[in-house]
């Protein structure tokens, strides 16, 4: 690009910026101190107008930072650390750049030397803050690499990095436990890729383009990210780490002894919820206008979390005055009784003796089929006469037992004989027992004994059919 000598005039001789009014301001050779108040207010300034603003803030400190007067150095460096932590990644996306890097650096010398100076010093103290804290833990730690890389050039060539204050790393972000609703995260995300794109159409450079044009069609809703996040699910899991916080915190109090100095975990636990409740309350009073379900359940949740909260903060200090805390137990109403919407739900079988709100049964009229014995099938049976089977018998009911049992005699046997008379009185004792075949097993035995023509009198058939009859009886016992 061609040299423009009135351009470079006009630009030298040029009214400064109300920015850069307030900056000389604040960084001028007559403050011994900085001031506080018209930091803040350039911080404001910044965060209201937006667009370049970010980039023109940061880069205005740099001739500040570089020069030869350590004490201008060193506002320049504060009012650098409250931009950082009070204007978002607009400001984090500057400092993390290339060329606001490169140029933060360029009075450094190669090597460390043995005495390093305050404005150094303090240089990479703030280095050490923004790898800590942005790098780690920001939301958009992809867009700050830089930081990381310039960290690790300083380390291969000998620097060394001091200790850092863990409560200044603590406030250049957001605590990790801040509550932000679904539409704070969709804004945040909206104005970190609106200051993303306003730094790439600021660059112009072909590739800057080509991934402005890529951004601005994801803003605008023409096309989707691929890393879009689902806000439904962040929100929710905010509410499940408070929720499990409070929860812990409100046992531990409940098993707190009031003769003992509350220990470190509790107060940690106790001065994040603390932190939270503010934040809870004034989420409260916007959700309570909401007229959906989803918002009515999460109002119905902030509540019990500020309730528990609330009621754990009085139990803390309760027992810093020496008393024991009355707390009720997680899950249940004021009075601590569970409630019975929750009991009738989870409760499956109901052991109440009063039947009076159950519901009448409707009589089953259907015909109940008892089970089966398998004795019933024998009830029918006559193992005392055998009568030949017809075709009409096979339909005819079945008599019951007592009915066809009959004493068995054998008339080939003589009257006075002692068989006849042990046929007679085992049938009189054994009349009522139906299963009792043992006149069976002794007419067989006594018929097998007599001559084939004997046997076939007996038994009313021939010879083969009586064998077979035997047979059958003997295989039909065993």
């Amino acid at each position: 690009m061609a040299f423009n000598l009135q351009s470079a005039i006009d630009d030298l001789f040029k009214p400064p910026t109300q920015l850069q009014s307030l900056v000389d301001r604040a960084v001028g050779p007559q403050r011994d101190e900085p001031d506080l108040a018209l930091n803040l207010d350039i911080c404001d300034l910044v965060n209201r107008k937006k667009g370049n603003y970010p980039h023109d803030a940061v880069f205005a400190l740099l001739p500040y930072i570089n020069g030869r007067a350590p004490a201008q150095a060193q506002l320049a460096l504060t009012l650098l650390d409250n931009l950082v932590k009070n204007c978002g990644h607009p400001v984090h996306y500057q400092i993390g750049s290339r060329e606001f890097l490169n140029e933060l650096f360029r009075r450094f010398p190669e090597y460390q030397p043995s005495l390093t100076n305050a404005v150094h010093y303090r240089v990479l103290e703030m280095l050490q803050e923004w790898r800590v804290s942005l790098c780690q833990r920001s939301r958009y730690r992809e867009d700050l690499q830089r930081i990381n890389d310039m960290y690790a050039l300083l380390c291969r060539k000998g620097w060394r990095f001091p200790r850092i204050d863990s409560d200044n790393v603590a406030v250049v972000l957001e605590p990790e436990d801040t509550l932000k609703t679904k539409e704070e995260l969709e804004k945040e995300d909206m104005d970190a890729m609106q200051a993303k794109l306003q730094e790439l159409l600021r660059r112009a450079t072909p590739r800057d383009l080509r991934e402005a044009n890529k951004l601005m069609k994801v803003i605008t809703g023409y096309e989707q990210s691929t890393k879009q996040r689902d806000y439904n699910k962040e929100w929710e899991d905010e509410l499940q780490a408070l929720e499990h916080k409070s929860t812990v915190l409100h046992e531990m109090l409940r098993e707190a002894d009031p003769g003992r100095p509350i220990d470190d975990t509790v107060q940690e636990l106790l001065n994040k919820c603390t932190s939270s409740l503010t934040r809870l309350r004034r989420l409260i009073a916007e959700h309570e206008a909401g007229e959906g379900a989803e918002e009515r359940g999460d109002l119905d949740r902030m509540v019990r979390l500020s309730d528990t909260i609330g009621e754990a903060v009085e139990a803390a200090k309760e027992l810093r005055c020496g008393r024991k805390p009355q707390m009720r137990a997680l899950g249940t109403n004021d009075t601590g009784a569970e409630p019975q919407a929750a009991t009738d739900a989870n409760e499956l079988i109901s052991w109440d003796d009063d039947t009076d709100s159950a519901p009448n049964p409707v009589p089953n009229t259907d015909p109940v089929e008892t089970p089966k014995s398998p004795l019933d099938d024998l009830a029918g049976l006559s193992f005392h006469t055998l009568q030949p089977i017809s075709p009409s018998s096979s339909t005819a009911p079945l008599q019951s037992p007592s009915a066809q049992i009959q004493p068995m005699t054998n008339p080939s046997l003589p009257a006075d004989s002692q068989q006849a008379r042990m046929h007679r009185a085992a049938a009189t004792v054994k009349q009522n027992d139906a299963f009792d075949f043992s006149d069976l097993l002794a007419a067989a035995k006594s018929a097998s004994a007599k001559p084939n023509s004997a046997r076939t009198a007996s038994w009313g058939s021939s010879p083969d059919s009586a064998k077979s009859n035997s047979k059958s009886l003997i295989d039909f016992m065993s």
